[in-house]
């Protein structure tokens, strides 16, 4: 009832809201005051009366109703503001008590309670129900209890102090009076009240007043349940407290007794603390878990059994009860009944746990050694495995989860396999398969091929494995390497077809060494199932042709097979290899020896280890250093204390030995931690170790931070001088002491810690532990400072603490201020009996000095010698003479003030007066006379300044100048000197340093006048003095360097002085290395004083190993960088051997690469650099080992980058460079014998890159060779003379071997054309080579440098050979000889001769054939020279001016001469001299466009290109040329942006020949880049150019119309369309296709256009299709109208026909020009219907035969008069009517034969047509004309027996007579019934 209350409030608030508006916007205007007071009256008398329902009918009231009034209440408290006479309290007024008496009425208990206190005043009122007489009497009184709730308080307090007294009436009435629920009331103080007393008083009354509910009388059992046992425990301890502690002393406890009262006591009410208990309330919120948690500290073990597990881990875990817990655990996995703990489970310590997170890890650690694991754990494998990683990993021994299996039903090998393979740890994963022995038989996901595909390595690992278990099984050996092969060639399934394919032939070869059966087994059943092709096998094999012969053996002439030589047999030959006592577990090996081992070895076989392994102990110490301090205990205890005699020494000298490791490597905390255990396991004392590697540390730290650069050295000495220490040397130690005290002094500044306090005390206890450790004298260092501190209580501490001793303690006690030093002699009589008195020192010198002074003596003398100086002429000279005389620097400034005086003078007076005597006399001893007399001037001034400043009195200087000279420019910058020396406020001294400049700058610009008091050059040279000696003053580099940056950044500029830039520079460089800047410099600073500072700070970096600052240095001194570089690579050589990399040939590859890149990053000289490599070159050949090769390749490799150095000097010194290619070539030959074998060399040298996939120290030779070179390439290598001859002497140091390597590499160099480098290497080595003899005539022969009869005899005996071959052939006949010459020509030129009939040249040609065909190496560079011979001829020039030209010039002559054949000589010259395609495809791209644009040079306008199809062929020949067309199409787009502005006509045929270019080879990126490049021609030149003619050639010469419609487009629009229907234009007739296609599609009404293309191109079927489309619409036009509307205009209808017809006829003869015949038919049928529709309407025939639709056909048909009609009409429309109805209609019914006459002679006429119209007869009531018409049609009838059945069913007897009595037809008619 109360919520629809409340719902209706709430519906009714808007109503309200919108009231309170109107009432108060009315109220505002005077004419609606009475409408708007109405209106409040109403609106208030409907509130108070709901208010007043609410509270009479309600008893109490609920939530709902307590919203309601307060809705209520609120509209009230708005709506009383607007009625009349309401008090509105302005904001300034303050409320105050009314004190006057008749604004309240008069209390009668007034009296009575005036004598009362506020309480009982209260409780009078309450009791006697006087509430309002009391409120009104404290009104009166201006008590705060006039206020309700005051009141009310007073008076529950009084309730509370009468349940105190236990007089539960007095509450009961107090409650009832004030208008409260008493049993409600009672209720709440119960559950309220913190006294036990009271509460259970309370609870005693509500029970037996039944008010209690059954779960709070529960909750209330609880309670006291709870407080009985806790007060229990509670005096138990107390009754074991009270006992005495036997350990502890008695005590006075009284003075504790007054704060122990004071908070026992409680504030308010005296109630003792102990007597408060649990609260109701509490426990009212108590679930059982709660309760139970709360009984369960107080509960024996016993009764923990009967516990809810989860409530006693929650309990045990919030108090991390670790022990309680771990027994439980204990327990739990005991399974024992007589256990006191309940049943654990895994979900509860899941859940239920509470304690940190730490201690968790504790407790599942725990679990997890015993195999328990909670469920979350068992869900995440990865949390599982971190688990098992804390408990002892996953390899243990029993399994540590062996129950394991996952959600998707895998067990934990399964899933470990996974997990590995998704994060790639394959090493970890061999580990584990090896541990638990897994393999494809006990664990079926090893064989899984998805995961085999999907991780190739994973099946390269099973394979492997499998191998290792049965190392006998060449199968499996079979099946790695084809796993390993998957890992190489990831992109296919691994065979050895795919790896034959992928040119990994030597893998497939040993692949198929482990295969059943060999090559043989693999080439006829494949690996696996596949067949490999022998044909791939034989392709493959090219490069090693011995061993595909043996493998593939060919057939002899004879047919028979040659001697089976296997693999072993080649083998053989190897001398690493031995197949008679290697292979012998593969069965094709024949040669093994019986007795060899038939498994396949391995490193694991026992012979091989026992012969050959190194087997290496561990001692303790390898444990040691690997942190294993249990291990390193074991082996020592094993394998040394077990088997000495004298333990004690070998622990003693373990002991030793751990100590000395930890030393070595104290900076690593757990081989140190490690140590101290074992001491500790040997039963030693670790104290020491402790505190020496505690010391080290500390140590290392204070000098790595105070140079960190260097730490790696800093800890390398000091791990020596531990070493030492270790070894008992009392040197080392004291010097570490040394560093020690200052390292903690250093730490306790770096932390921010008070020397002389508790916390510096104890770290000072390193210092004073290693002392008394070490045996050395205790530091001192701490005690001196507490007495400078004068902390006299950390100074005896500290000295009793480490018993000082007293003659050590006493002298320090000077320290201390005077009364602390008599105080602590006192304090340390005790320990000295004879102290040495202070009695000197410098108490006497104070009592001297006081006694010196005499009071009064200046003063008078100073009043004496101001007076007298009045009298003297000028008296400010008397006053500085006196100045001067008695040393009072007063009198000067004094003298200073009167008139005329010399303010220099005054101030060299000041300046000596405040000196002190021996300062004094230095400036004064240059003074002839006396110094009171002297007159002091600037030269004066000069000395003094510089003699203060010499001597640093800097304040006496800026003082005076303050006093005297306060405006001067040098007082800033004596300033700036204090700034920087005294107070390193360098941004401060910049701003003096610039006001100086600035000041004097002002000063200079001053116009002439009366002279300076100090001239601008004095000030300048003073200032400079000043700012010199600032330099040479700095105490530290720090600053130097920052003074140097102060001068430099304001431009400071010393006289004779130093580069400020230039040394602030190097400051800056050196401010982070120990190097310092010698101060000499700055003294005497030139240029080339300066680079010899630079040098000498540049040896010093580069020993200290700083080189990148060297470098930084040497840039500055513009020196060179070489050394610098040169010792930083010499280092990085030294740190890789040191770390053991040198060794690994990868390594020094990638090295002398980088080497050679960084120095030509520094740029650093030729000859350096040259030399280095020679230098280290020689290294290597020194410690070269004979038959290594990569050693020798290396020394190849150094040689050949010095002389690649050498060659970049300018001039190149060309004995030197030929002296190292020597060296080079030495290397080379020894190289090539030791590779045994040239066509295995050849292979290893052309193919190690591409091979073995890595750069190798050969291929980097030969990038940077420099046998290419223009020096060494010298014409006088391509003379015969000096040419070795045959019977010349080889060097001593080649062998024959040598010799025939040497042999190979000069025929290697002969065929790659290195002519000049083959003959400088012949001559090198003084060795013949007829190759290099022929090669080198052929070139003589050709130049004719020399003649013929200086020939060599060898040379002389080949031509001669030829010439009789000649003579031979002339006599024998021509014909021979010309097939001769053919076959000659040929071999040299391919089938291109340049020269063309006999003479001298002939006879040189055949000259040069002959020598040819004896070569047997170099024979292209014949034919080139040949080639060449024959060019020369053809050009007319000298064979040595076309010899001399490159290859690209030529070309390009030959390219230029016009020739009909130039594409076939330049492809033999292209052939011939072997051009690369890029240079090819550049010269091609280049000669194309200087012929496109020769036509076009010089003229006005451009020259449309004749015949532009034969030259884009000729241009396409050119551009075959080059094999790779896609390159030359690249080439012409490129050479577009060449083209001069204005020639389109060239820019479109590069295009258009460019475009041809990439369709041949369909490279669809170049043709897209012609298109793009075609449109933007077109729209952005050639249409605005109105280049229409262009725009076509454009369009037929790419010919793809279809992504060129935009072309289309623009000749539409510009009205050149007709351009395109050219004859001739379009010979491969695809452009009429793209015209019509275009049309149709883009331009579908144009029918003229699609006419006239037809008509141009002479396409008849596409005219017979528009003239039939023309047709057809004069049709529909017809159509359009009703046939009616169409008769009443004959004429137009007619016109229309005949418009049609024509149309048709001309559509049939252009389709019948093209063999169209059905089209044809069509249309001839319809010209012979629209011609009978004109013949019926020429009739006045109105039948309508044109556009009828399908329906309508039959009854057209039928209405026409003529056969001949209705078969037009059936044609055209391709229609068969039932000609029977027909027939039936016009004959039987109208008697029109002549129309079955017509139909007869068409030859239609058939038997069944009459068995048709008889039915149709017979279906349908005929007359009697009809019937005679029925039998005149049978009379048509042929066939006699149909028409004797027609006759005889139609009852015609007379017919059926005549026809069986005719002779000629009964016979036969009586045969046909009869059967």
């Amino acid at each position: 009832m109360s919520e629809f209350y409340l719902k209706s409030m709430e519906e009714l608030t808007p109503a309200l809201d919108l009231l309170c508006m109107a009432i108060r916007e009315n109220d505002l205007e005077a004419q609606s005051k009475h409408f708007s007071e109405q209106l409040l009256n109403l609106t208030l008398s409907f509130l108070n009366k709901q208010l007043r329902e609410i509270c009479i009918h309600r008893e109490e009231l609920d939530e709902n109703l307590d919203r309601c009034v307060d809705i209520l209440t609120s509209y009230i408290n708005k709506l009383r503001m607007f009625m009349i006479k309401f008090p509105h309290k302005p904001s300034s007024v303050i409320s105050f008590t009314c004190y006057l008496e008749e604004d309240v009425p008069c209390v009668e208990q007034s009296q009575k309670w005036e004598k009362f206190n506020t309480e009982q005043t209260v409780a009078e009122a309450i009791l006697n129900n006087k509430l309002p007489e009391a409120q009104t009497f404290f009104r009166m009184a201006g008590n705060p209890a006039q206020n309700l709730k005051v009141l009310t308080q007073i008076g529950l307090d009084l309730v509370y102090k009468s349940l105190l007294k236990d007089d539960v009436k007095e509450a009961s009435k107090l409650l009832r009076n004030m208008g409260f629920n008493v049993m409600e009331q009672l209720r709440k103080i119960c559950f309220y009240v913190t006294d036990h007393r009271v509460r259970d008083f309370l609870v005693n009354i509500l029970k037996e007043e039944n008010y209690f509910s059954e779960a709070e009388k529960e909750m209330i059992e609880f309670v006291h349940k709870v407080e009985n046992v806790y007060a229990r425990n509670f005096q138990e301890k107390e009754k074991t407290t009270a006992q005495p502690s036997s350990w502890r002393k008695e005590q006075d406890l009284s003075i504790h007794i007054p704060v122990l009262d004071s908070f026992l006591q409680c504030n308010k009410d005296g109630v003792n603390i102990a007597e408060y208990s649990i609260m109701l309330n509490w426990a009212q919120w108590w679930d059982q878990v709660t309760r139970e948690t709360i009984l369960l500290p107080m509960q024996s073990p016993e009764e923990r059994k009967s516990c809810d597990p989860e409530v006693l881990w929650m309990h045990l875990s919030s108090w991390h009860d670790y022990s309680s817990m771990s027994s439980w655990i204990a327990a739990s996995q005991q399974q024992d009944s007589s256990t006191n703990w309940p049943q654990l489970t895994t979900e509860t310590i899941e859940r239920r746990t509470l304690c940190s997170h730490y201690m968790q890890n504790e407790i599942l650690d725990n679990l997890a050694s015993n195999g328990i694991f909670v469920p979350v754990e068992l869900e995440d494998f990865e949390c599982l495995l971190q688990r098992l990683t804390l408990v002892g990993g996953v390899m243990q021994n029993p399994h540590p989860v062996p129950e394991y299996m996952s959600t998707s039903g895998l067990d934990f090998h399964a899933c470990f396999i996974l997990y590995c393979l998704e994060h790639g740890l394959d090493h970890l994963l061999y580990t584990y398969l090896d541990y638990y022995s897994l393999f494809p038989s006990n664990c079926p996901l090893l064989d899984d091929k998805a995961l085999h595909e999907a991780h190739p390595w994973f099946e390269f690992l099973v394979r492997c494995r499998a191998i290792a278990s049965n190392s006998g099984d060449a199968n499996k050996i079979f099946q790695a390497s084809l796993a390993n092969a998957q890992i190489l060639i990831p992109s296919n399934q691994a065979s050895v077809s795919t790896m034959l394919l992928e040119g990994r032939t030597l893998l497939a070869l040993a692949t198929t060494m482990y295969t059943p059966g060999g090559i043989d087994q693999v080439l006829q059943n494949g690996d696996g199932g596949e067949k490999v092709d022998a044909q791939l096998f034989r392709m493959a094999l090219a490069p090693y042709p011995k061993l595909r012969a043996a493998l593939f053996p060919q057939y002899t002439s004879h047919g028979t097979l040659p001697s089976d030589i296997s693999l072993y047999h080649l083998v053989q030959a190897l001398v690493p290899f031995d197949p008679t006592k290697l292979f012998g577990w593969q069965s094709a090996n024949t040669l093994v020896i019986p007795d060899t081992c038939s498994d396949l070895p391995h490193f694991s076989s026992a012979p091989f280890v026992n012969k050959y392994a190194v087997v290496e102990r561990l001692d303790f110490s390898y444990f040691l250093r690997h942190e294993r301090p249990s291990f390193a205990f074991g082996t020592f205890l094993v394998q040394q204390l077990a088997k000495s005699k004298t333990p004690k020494q070998l622990i003693q000298q373990a002991g030793n030995d751990a100590y000395s490791l930890a030393l070595s490597f104290f900076y690593v905390p757990s081989v140190a931690s490690a140590c101290a255990c074992f001491l500790e396991l040997l039963g030693l004392d670790s104290l020491k170790l402790r505190v020496d590697v505690k010391a080290a540390n500390v140590i290392l730290s204070f000098m790595s931070r105070r140079e960190e650069p260097q730490h790696n050295s800093i800890r390398q000495s000091l791990v020596e001088k531990l070493t030492q220490l270790a070894e008992g040397e009392k040197t080392a130690a004291e010097e570490l002491l040394v560093c020690l005290e200052e390292a903690v002094w250093d730490k306790m500044e770096h932390q921010e810690i008070s020397k002389t306090s508790s916390e510096a005390r104890k770290q000072w206890s390193l210092v004073a532990q290693f002392c008394r450790l070490h045996g050395l004298k205790l530091s001192m260092s701490y005690l001196k400072v507490c007495a400078r501190s004068s902390e006299w209580l950390q100074f005896l501490i500290e000295a009793q603490r480490y018993n000082y001793q007293p003659s050590e303690v006493v002298p320090i006690l000077q320290e201390f201020p005077p009364p602390l030093q008599d105080h602590l002699r006192l304090a340390l009589e005790s320990l000295q009996s004879s102290v040495t008195p202070l009695e000197d020192g410098q108490g006497g010198n104070s009592h001297r000095l006081r006694h010196e002074q005499k009071p009064g003596t200046h003063t008078s003398d100073l009043f004496r010698i101001l007076l007298w100086c009045q009298e003297q002429p000028r008296p400010w000279h008397y006053l500085l003479g006196e100045a001067v005389k008695h040393q009072a620097p007063i009198l000067s400034v004094l003298a200073a003030c009167f008139q005329d005086t010399s303010i220099i003078h005054c101030l060299c007076v000041w300046l000596i007066t405040s000196l002190d005597s021996s300062t004094t006399a230095q400036v004064t001893d240059h003074l002839e006379g006396s110094a009171e007399t002297h007159e002091w001037d600037l030269q004066d001034l000069a000395a003094l300044w510089q003699t203060l400043l010499q001597k640093q009195k800097i304040q006496t200087l800026l003082r005076g100048f303050q006093f005297f000279l306060k405006d001067s420019p040098l007082l800033m910058i004596l300033e700036l000197y204090e700034l920087c020396m005294d107070y390193r406020n360098y941004s401060e001294a910049q701003s003096r340093l610039l006001a100086f400049q600035a000041s004097i700058s002002r000063l200079q610009a001053l116009p002439e006048g009366p002279p300076l008091l100090l001239p601008v050059p004095w000030l300048v040279s003073q200032a400079s003095f000043l700012l010199e000696l600032m330099l040479q003053q700095c105490r530290t580099q720090y600053e130097l360097g920052k003074v140097l940056q102060l001068f430099a950044d304001t431009d400071t500029v010393l006289p004779h002085g130093p580069d400020m830039k230039k040394l602030s520079a190097l400051s800056f460089t050196l401010k982070d290395s120990p190097v310092s800047i010698d101060c000499a410099i700055l003294s005497s600073y030139t240029p080339e004083n300066f680079q010899k500072e630079c040098r000498r700070i540049l040896e010093e970096l580069q020993d200290q190993s700083s080189f990148q600052i060297a470098r930084k240095v040497a840039e500055l001194a513009e020196l060179p960088v070489d050394n610098v570089v040169i010792q930083e690579v010499l280092q990085n050589i030294h740190l890789l051997q040191q770390i053991g990399h040198w060794p690994q040939k990868r390594t020094r590859i990638e090295f002398w690469e980088k080497c050679h890149e960084n120095y030509m990053r520094n740029a650093i000289s030729t000859q350096a650099a040259s030399n280095f490599f020679l230098a280290q070159a020689d290294l290597l050949s020194e410690s070269l080992d004979e038959g290594r090769t990569s050693g020798i390749s290396e020394r190849q490799l150094l040689l050949t980058l010095a002389g690649h150095w050498l060659a970049k000097s300018d001039p190149v010194p060309l004995q030197e460079l030929e002296g190292i290619e020597k060296e080079i070539w030495l290397c080379r030959i020894a190289q090539q014998a030791l590779n045994q074998g040239p066509e295995k060399s050849k292979h290893r040298f052309s193919h190690q890159i591409s091979m073995s996939g890595e750069v190798s120290f050969d291929s980097l030779a030969k990038e940077f060779s420099f046998s290419k070179l223009a020096a060494l390439n010298v014409p006088k290598y391509l003379q015969l003379e000096g040419l070795p001859s045959h019977n010349a002497s080889l060097q001593a140091t080649l062998s024959a071997a040598d010799v025939e390597s040497l042999s190979f590499l000069v025929g290697r160099l002969l065929d790659e054309g290195s002519i000049h480098e083959a003959s400088r290497v012949c001559r090198y080595f003084n060795f013949y080579s007829r190759d290099v003899l022929l090669v080198l005539h052929c070139r003589v022969l050709a130049s004719g440098e020399v003649l013929r009869s200086e020939f060599h005899p060898e040379v002389h005996a080949i031509l001669a050979a030829r010439d009789r071959e000649e003579a031979k052939d002339k006599n024998n006949g021509g014909g021979e000889d010309s097939s001769k010459k053919k076959s000659l020509s040929t071999s040299s030129l391919e089938s291109c001769s340049f020269v063309g009939g006999p003479g001298p040249e002939s006879e040189v040609v055949g000259s040069l054939q002959a020598l040819l065909a004896e070569c047997v190496h170099g024979r292209n560079y014949c034919r080139q020279v040949l080639c060449l011979f024959e060019l020369s001829k053809e050009l007319g020039c000298p064979f040595s001016e076309i010899s001399a030209h490159d290859s690209e010039k030529l070309l390009r002559v030959i390219l230029s001469s016009q020739q009909p054949d130039r594409c076939k000589k330049a492809q033999a010259f292209v052939t011939t001299q072997g051009m690369e395609l890029e240079t090819v495809a550049e010269i091609v791209a280049e000669e194309v466009t200087r012929e496109l644009l020769a036509p076009l040079q010089g003229k006005g306008k451009q020259k449309q290109i004749l015949n532009p199809a034969e030259e884009s062929q000729a241009f396409l020949q050119l551009a075959k040329l080059c094999q790779d067309h896609t390159l030359v199409g690249m080439k012409l787009l490129d050479k577009i942006s060449s083209v001069p502005h204005g020639e389109l006509a060239c820019t479109t045929e590069l295009l258009i020949l460019a475009h041809n270019c990439f369709s041949l080879t369909c490279h669809m990126e170049g043709i897209t880049r012609v298109l793009q490049a075609a449109r933007l021609l077109t729209e952005e030149h050639l249409a605005p150019n109105e280049e229409y003619g262009l725009v076509v050639r454009l369009l037929t010469g790419i010919g793809r119309y279809n992504e060129m419609t935009y072309i289309f487009d623009l000749l539409h629009e510009k009205h050149y369309f007709e351009v395109l229907m050219r004859k001739k234009l379009d010979p491969s007739g695809t452009l009429k296709t793209a015209l019509l296609d275009y049309i149709k599609r883009c331009r579908p009404g144009d029918s003229e256009k699609h006419n006239m293309i037809a008509l141009c191109f002479s396409m008849c079927r596409e005219i017979g299709e528009n003239h039939e489309a023309a047709a057809n619409t004069q049709l529909k036009l017809i159509e359009s109208q009703p046939w009616e509307e169409c008769l009443q205009d004959v004429p137009n209808l007619k016109k229309l026909l005949m418009k049609a017809l024509t149309l048709y006829i001309d559509a049939a003869e252009s389709y019948s020009k093209d063999f169209c015949v059905r089209q044809s038919l069509r249309c001839n049928r319809l010209t012979k219907l629209i011609t009978l529709q004109l013949h019926f309407l020429n009739s006045s025939h109105s039948t309508k035969l044109i556009n009828l639709s399908r329906k309508s056909l039959l009854e057209c048909i039928m209405s026409l008069p003529r056969f001949y009609q209705a078969a037009i009409v059936a044609e055209a429309y391709d229609f068969i009517p039932d000609w029977a109805e027909v027939l039936y209609q016009h004959v039987i019914l109208k008697g029109d034969f002549s129309y079955l006459e017509e139909y007869k002679q068409r030859g239609l006429l058939k038997t069944s047509t009459f068995e048709e119209i008889a039915r149709k007869f017979k279906q349908h009531t005929s007359n009697e004309s009809a019937l005679k018409n029925l039998k005149r049609l049978l009379t048509y009838c042929d066939d006699i027996y149909v028409y004797y059945k027609l006759a005889y069913d139609n009852q015609f007897n007379d017919v059926v007579n005549t026809l069986l009595k005719d002779a000629q037809t009964g016979c036969c008619l009586k045969d046909l019934l009869a059967n």
